[in-house]
């Protein structure tokens, strides 16, 4: 038996964590800095530029913020509990519920020895993020407080990290963003403590609001959108106003779906009025350039946008980019098209827009996509957090940016090989399901025991399938269970195949109380499931993709350390 990585089962584990203007390119600077923030590594020159706008010293480049948040314990203790509910809808433009997964607890903030009395504090996420070991938090200064700000901001967004183990990502990927010309959020570091509780490193990422939109447009007044939408007919419903939630007019989104359904010749026109075409161009190739699979051109998530009255054009901005740099080979589809919504989908159908998508694509992989400077900002952010997430160099923190790093060398090369073969094919029809690709069902049995994460080989299963045309069929199996570090029940399953690859399936049980037995449905917030292929040769892990319609049964199960831990698991692939 070919040995297992230890790349393979911390990528894999943090992919299962997953799921949701046309200004020049300005002259290339640290990745992880915006052009216009006049910050520097240069104590002095960060003061200079918080005196103008107080919010930077919360965006430093060379400093870890020291956050140390107190609330009631017993407020905490619920809010870490709280879970995301199925099935509780959001405001939409279709329908505006009162009721909220996640309430606001007051509490006292102290960053770098400064404090804020009585700001609300609440819980974010949801599939991806979630975690109540390690909750993500938001800030908001003037929930009990009216007026109260903290360094000029309203919120404050504090994200775990919870599907990017190496914990750069998303400080990099604004960076890179913004050095596109594209508003982007700013980004840095922040050491966590509740109650005295150390909860380790978080992303501090730039909040979507008013704030934001003043920093980056003449007039902050338009109507602000997150995802859950799309603009094919009748499907605008699922967007989120964020500027009007009770009773909102979202008839401004009308004009794009009529302008998505005009002939190519009158395409661009059309578009370009109702939303920023260049501007988009630039976003879309930079979701690609970055591999931001789970954004909006390839999942339809993670993204909001702005209708600024000034041009009477929508922008995109950048969301929830802690999946990126992950470089996965997907068997039914180019690496370098992502065209699953309904925008770069028509764009990309028609030829005039398509060559004018392939050609930025080409000049942000000679511009902003820099592997030298980038390369230089991944080890400055190590340096910088190591001594804090992982001062042992026990916890895989080092492997983990390894991966970014192997994808920043490899990435330009990998998608120019791709388009200097021609231009690319998309494959899939316009829908709402046009990426629902469904590469076939799999069944697995596992009997391990638990505590063995540590152990790959702890126990025996088996998988039976065709997976993309491959046989996953096998019953030389190794299992594991266990505790996560984010305090989640794992399954892990390991079947060797008659070619020396792997079949792997993990397995996430939100509570690990749940495990008991009895069966439950993969419903993708209290258990989810991935499968993937895996290389041991390479150490790389591809294809596959998320499990749905299916379940998860447990025959014997307890979370007694050596317990037995027997049961199955069975699901259609879904490649994302």
């Amino acid at each position: 038996m070919r040995p297992i990585q230890t790349g393979v089962l911390l990528a894999l584990g943090a992919w299962l964590s997953a799921s949701c203007g046309g200004e020049e390119v300005p002259e290339r600077l640290d990745a992880g800095q915006p052009s216009d923030a006049g910050q520097s590594s240069d104590a002095g020159v960060a003061v200079d530029a918080a005196a103008a706008d107080p919010s930077e010293v919360l965006f430093r480049r060379d400093h870890v913020l020291e956050i140390s948040i107190t609330l009631n314990p017993a407020d905490w203790a619920v809010l870490r509990e709280e879970p995301e509910v199925i099935g509780l809808p959001k405001v939409t433009c279709a329908e505006q519920p009162v009721e909220t997964p996640y309430h606001y607890f007051e509490g006292d903030l102290t960053i770098d020895g400064v404090s804020t009395t009585r700001v609300g504090v609440r819980k974010k996420g949801g599939f991806g993020s979630i975690s109540s070991a390690r909750p993500a938090l938001k800030i908001k200064a003037n929930e009990y407080v009216r007026g109260q700000r903290i360094s000029s901001l309203e919120s404050l967004t504090l994200n775990n990290n919870h599907q990017d183990p190496s914990l750069i990502s998303q400080c990099l990927g604004y960076g890179l963003f913004r050095q596109a010309g594209l508003p982007a959020s700013r980004c840095s570091f922040a050491h966590v403590i509740v109650n005295g509780e150390d909860l380790g490193v978080y992303s501090h990422v730039e909040s979507i609001n008013e704030d934001f939109l003043a920093r980056h447009f003449a007039d902050d007044t338009g109507r602000l959108y997150e995802s859950g939408g799309d603009f094919w007919r009748g499907q605008t419903g699922g967007f989120q106003p964020k500027t009007d939630k009770v009773n909102p007019d979202c008839s401004d989104l009308d004009p794009v779906v009529g302008a998505l359904e005009v002939g190519d010749s009158e395409l661009l026109e059309t578009l370009d009025a109702v939303v920023n075409v260049d501007a988009f161009m630039t976003y879309w190739a930079m979701e690609v350039i970055t591999d931001h699979w789970d954004g909006y051109a390839n999942n339809r998530n993670n993204y909001f946008f702005y209708h600024d009255p000034t041009s009477d054009q929508l922008h995109f901005i950048p969301w929830g980019i802690d999946a990126l740099f992950a470089g996965r080979t997907r068997t039914t589809r180019p690496s370098s098209v992502f065209a699953c919504a309904s925008i770069p989908w028509r764009l990309y159908d028609a030829p005039e827009t398509r060559a004018r998508y392939l050609e930025r694509l080409r000049e942000l992989l000679g511009s902003v996509w820099s592997e030298s400077t980038i390369l230089t900002e991944i080890s400055r952010m190590q340096t910088l957090i190591e001594p804090i997430a992982d001062p042992t160099g026990t916890r895989g923190l080092r492997a983990q940016i390894e991966g970014v790093r192997k994808f920043v060398e490899t990435r330009s090369d990998r998608l120019l090989a791709e388009l200097d073969e021609g231009t690319p094919e998309w494959p899939f029809p316009a829908g709402e399901d046009s990426c629902a690709i469904n590469l076939g069902e799999i069944n697995a049995t596992f009997d391990t025991r638990w505590d063995t994460l540590d152990n790959f080989a702890a126990g025996t299963g088996t998988t039976n399938g065709m997976i993309a045309g491959v046989s996953v069929t096998s019953s030389t199996g190794y299992s594991s269970a266990g505790l996560s570090e984010e305090s989640q029940g794992i399954i892990r399953l390991f079947t060797l195949l008659d070619d020396g690859t792997y079949a792997v399936l993990f397995v996430i049980v939100q509570d690990p109380a749940d495990i008991m037995p009895g069966s439950m449905p993969i419903d993708l917030v209290n258990v989810a499931a991935i499968m993937a292929f895996y290389d041991p040769i390479s150490d790389t892990s591809y294809g596959g993709g998320l499990l749905l319609n299916g379940s998860l049964s447990l025959s014997r199960a307890s979370l007694a350390s050596g317990a037995p831990i027997v049961g199955s698991v069975t699901g259609d692939v879904f490649e994302l």
